[in-house]
C-alpha cells in the first residue's frame, strides 16, 4: 500500500521558525536545511515526480523532494517552504490511453504550485507504460499523446512561461507549441525546435540523427542561439548549422557522420570562437573533417578542442583543415585518455606552425627546446 501524501498545502501559521522538535537535527537554522535541502536536489539527477512499476504508477515518495515531507512535520513545513527545492522536476509520461486517476495529476500540480515564481528546470520524458490493446481498443499509430499524457503537458503547458531549462527525452511528435519567453536551455530533436517560441534561448542541444537529406529552414528560435551541441551530423549539416545560427559563439559535435555530398560554398562566420569534434581515426572520414573547412571564415575562432589522440594522422588532419579554413586558432586542446607525459612531442611538434599552444586536457603542452 502506498504512503499517504498530502497534496495540499500547510497553513502560513505552520511557521518552521515556530516548530518545537527536541530532536538534535531539528534544531538546525531553517537555513542550514534548506541549503542541505538544496544541495541534494541539486546535485543529483532530475527529481522525478512519479515512480513505475511494470505496469504501475506511483507517486515517487522515496527520492528527494518527497521524502523530506515524511521525515516529520517540521522537515516537512521547511521542505514546503522552500520553493527552490521544487523547482527542478523530472516528468515521465506514462504513454498509456485512459486518463490518470486524479490523484496523479493533482500531484504534479501541487509540486509546482510549491515551486512559488521559480524559474523551471524540467526534463519530459515519455512511454514509460505499455499500451493496453483490448479488442474494441487497437494502439493508435497516430503520434498523438494518449490521454494520459495530455493531462500532464497541460498541466506543465500552463506553467511554461517559468521554463527556463528543458530536456525534451522523446522523439515524439507531441503536435504542440510552446510559448516559453524565459527559456535559456533547451534540448530536444531538431523536428521539435520549431514548436518553441523562445527569443531569449542561448543554449541548445540538438539529439538523435539529423537526417543527411534534411532540409533546412529557418526557425525564428535559432536567431539568440549562442552555444549548440549535436549528438551528431554530417560536413554539410554543421556548415548549415553556421548559416542558420548567425550569433552561435560555440558549436559541439559529438559524432561526424559520412556524406557523399560536397559542400562547396564559402560560408562566413563573424561570432564562433570555439568549436569541439572528434577526428576519427580512418583517414577515409577524416575527410568529413576537411569538408567542414573548405572555404570556412571564421575571423575570431580561437580555440578546438578535439576528441582525439594526438597521433600523426589526427595532427595531419587538423593542420589540413586548418590550412584551407580562414581562422587564427590559438589554443587547440586534445580531449584524450592518455596523460600528457604520454604526449610524443615530436609527433605534435608541426601543429605549433599553425597554432600558438597545445593542451592536453587543458595541460599546456610544453615544447622541446631544440640545441
Amino acid at each position: 500500500m502506498m504512503p499517504a501524501f498530502d497534496v495540499g498545502f500547510t497553513p502560513s501559521h505552520d511557521s518552521p521558525v515556530t516548530v518545537n522538535c527536541p530532536a538534535h537535527i531539528h534544531r538546525l537554522p531553517v537555513e542550514l536545511l534548506q541549503h542541505v535541502f538544496l544541495l541534494i536536489v541539486n546535485t543529483a539527477d532530475y527529481p522525478n515526480v512519479f515512480s513505475y512499476g511494470d505496469t504501475t504508477m506511483s507517486a515517487n515518495v522515496d527520492s528527494p523532494p518527497l521524502v523530506f515531507t515524511r521525515v516529520c512535520h517540521f522537515w516537512r513545513v521547511v521542505a514546503h517552504s522552500t520553493t527552490a527545492v521544487w523547482s527542478r522536476i523530472q516528468v515521465s509520461l506514462p504513454g498509456r490511453t485512459e486518463p490518470l486517476k486524479p490523484f496523479l495529476p493533482s500531484l504534479l500540480q501541487s509540486w509546482l504550485a510549491r515551486s512559488g515564481n521559480q524559474p523551471l528546470t524540467l526534463r519530459i520524458t515519455s512511454g514509460q507504460l505499455p499500451v493496453r490493446v483490448s479488442r474494441r481498443c487497437t494502439r493508435q499509430k497516430s503520434l498523438e499523446p494518449s490521454q494520459a499524457d495530455s493531462q500532464l503537458l497541460q498541466i506543465l503547458l500552463s506553467e511554461s512561461k517559468r521554463w527556463e531549462s528543458v530536456a525534451l527525452a522523446s522523439a515524439s511528435d507531441w503536435n504542440r507549441d510552446f510559448d516559453t519567453p524565459q527559456l535559456r536551455s533547451l534540448q530536444c530533436c531538431w523536428s521539435e525546435l520549431s514548436s518553441f517560441n523562445a527569443p531569449n534561448l542561448t543554449h541548445l542541444h540538438i539529439t538523435y540523427r539529423w537526417s543527411l537529406t534534411m532540409r533546412f529552414r529557418h526557425v525564428p528560435t535559432c536567431d539568440n542561439v549562442r552555444h549548440l551541441r549535436v549528438e551528431n551530423a554530417s560536413a554539410r549539416v554543421i556548415r548549415s548549422a553556421f548559416l542558420m545560427f548567425p550569433r552561435l559563439e560555440s558549436i559541439k559535435v559529438d559524432l561526424i557522420l559520412s556524406d557523399i555530398s560536397h559542400p562547396n560554398n564559402s560560408i562566413t562566420h563573424h561570432c564562433l570562437e570555439s568549436i569541439t569534434f572528434p577526428i576519427p581515426s580512418d583517414p577515409f572520414q577524416q575527410r568529413e573533417v576537411l569538408k567542414i573547412f573548405g572555404e570556412l571564415r571564421l575571423p575570431v575562432l580561437r580555440k578546438l578542442t578535439l576528441a582525439a589522440d594526438p597521433e600523426e594522422s589526427e595532427i595531419a588532419c587538423i593542420m589540413a583543415a586548418l590550412q584551407i579554413a580562414s581562422c587564427d586558432v590559438r589554443v587547440v586542446d586534445f580531449q584524450t585518455t592518455i596523460s600528457l607525459s604520454e604526449v610524443d612531442v615530436d609527433v605534435v611538434e608541426p601543429l605549433f606552425s599553425v597554432v600558438r599552444k597545445v593542451t592536453v586536457r587543458g595541460e599546456v603542452l610544453r615544447r622541446l627546446v631544440r640545441k
